[in-house]
């Protein structure tokens, strides 16, 4: 495994110089895709504007859902950007900047599929999620069954097979599995006005102490939140700004004041 930063000194060390390794999602479309050697999303483009402002080479490094906070414990990485939704049990193991992204929990599933319309209708279904996840430990309906794999591409795999209902878990994330799916041989949709759970925050993950990063993350995070968040949504995930048409930044973009309240180095 490669190491992201050796450094154990003082936070005046930097570990966001050179190539910056970061711990990412590798299958997630919209966000995170590795294709040809490249990687392509949302993620990418925002470590490459962070990178370009406070002077790094960003290196990504896959990593699940599970094993995000390990990755920074152990220094494999300096940072994970990898749909890292902020909470208070996180935060006392690693520190976080942001938000760069807001939204709801939602259920994706076939085109075709009329069986989930509201909330109550989740109950009895098979609804896929992933271990480590925050939807792994949202609260659905008594009778609804549960089946967790190690990451989406696998929940959508078995949701097109027929093995699972839905899929659940971060609106958002799930747009970009239904703009990668549109011309397959089975279409998905985002099941409108149907939510559990709690709002999810994304946020930059990086080792606990290292306010010096952690400062300058925040002040380029402010930037690119004003500067090119809009024009990267709408290049990464069109189905969501389809979706939402004239509302999606009201939905989706976190407030500039929300960087402060969320981020473990406050003013």
């Amino acid at each position: 495994m490669a190491c992201g930063w050796t450094a154990d000194g003082a936070d005046e060390e930097s570990s966001l110089t050179g190539t910056v390794y970061i711990g990412g999602k590798n299958d997630q479309p919209g966000f995170n895709l590795h294709s040809g050697h490249t990687d392509r999303g949302f993620e990418p483009d925002l470590a490459t504007y962070l990178g370009k402002r406070i002077g790094f080479t960003p290196k990504w490094h896959d990593v699940v859902s599970a094993k995000r906070e390990q990755e920074l414990l152990d220094k494999a990485s300096a940072l994970v950007i990898a749909t890292y939704s902020i909470t208070p049990l996180r935060d006392e193991l690693v520190d976080f900047v942001g938000p760069y992204f807001v939204t709801k929990q939602g259920f994706l599933v076939r085109e075709d599929y009329e069986g989930i319309k509201s909330e109550k209708d989740v109950a009895g279904k098979v609804i896929c999620t992933v271990e480590g996840s925050t939807s792994a430990i949202a609260a659905l309906p008594d009778g609804t069954t549960p089946h967790e794999e190690s990451d989406y591409s696998t929940c959508v795999r078995k949701l097109q097979q027929g093995d699972v209902d839905a899929v659940f878990t971060d609106e958002a994330l799930l747009y970009g599995y239904v703009e990668q799916q549109k011309n397959s041989g089975t279409p998905l949709k985002v099941v409108a006005d149907v939510s559990f759970g709690n709002i999810n925050r994304y946020g930059i993950g990086l080792p606990e102490g290292r306010r010096g990063d952690c400062e300058k993350l925040r002040e380029a995070l402010r930037h690119y939140l004003s500067e090119e968040w809009a024009s990267d949504v709408k290049a990464q995930l069109p189905a969501l700004v389809a979706a939402y048409p004239g509302d999606w930044e009201n939905h989706f973009r976190p407030d500039e004041e929300d960087v402060d309240t969320y981020s473990s180095c406050k003013d």
